[in-house]
């Protein structure tokens, strides 16, 4: 009977001493100890949409200029994702991640396109990506390499623009 309520004592305190872990911020660092960095409708941690180079490079986020042939403008890698954001006329204005990523309504990088569909619905399918428009000026875009059913990269775009060719 005593070794029952040792048990008993044991596992309440344990329950007791559980806390929930934190929801990462989307003005943190893009990703830390792990947890997924937010994609959200203005970009990720502290790279955000329309930031000059200069500004991007100040956030600590931003490393080498990592332009090819398969780029239409200067792109730059991601430090705490991998990934990229493009620059055209000066700004940024396309952003890609490839790993550690989410979206605020909760869509992960390894996600099947079923996932991607029940959290949105109004997703359309383009030839080259999903895309979902934000407002106006913004989209989502979310890749799927090789047809696959894997969510393998997300990107958030100015309309009218895109560094891929």
């Amino acid at each position: 009977m005593r070794l029952l309520v040792v048990a008993g004592v044991l596992l309440l305190a344990a329950c007791e001493s559980a806390t929930p872990p934190a929801a990462p911020s989307s003005t943190a660092p893009a990703t830390a100890a792990g947890e997924a960095g937010v994609l959200d409708s203005g970009g990720i941690g502290a790279v955000r949409l329309g930031m000059t180079v200069e500004r991007l490079r100040a956030t600590g986020e931003v490393g080498d200029d990592v332009t090819t042939l398969e780029f239409s403008c200067p792109v730059h890698e991601l430090v705490a994702v991998r990934g990229w954001v493009g620059v055209q006329d000066g700004v940024a204005v396309d952003i890609r991640v490839e790993s550690a990523a989410r979206t605020p309504e909760g869509l992960r990088i390894g996600d099947s396109r079923d996932r991607m569909r029940e959290v949105y619905p109004d997703v359309e399918q383009t030839p080259h990506s999903f895309v979902r428009v934000l407002d106006a000026a913004t989209r989502y875009q979310f890749f799927f390499r090789d047809a696959g059913d894997t969510l393998t990269g997300m990107g958030l775009t100015k309309e009218g623009h895109g560094c891929l060719n």
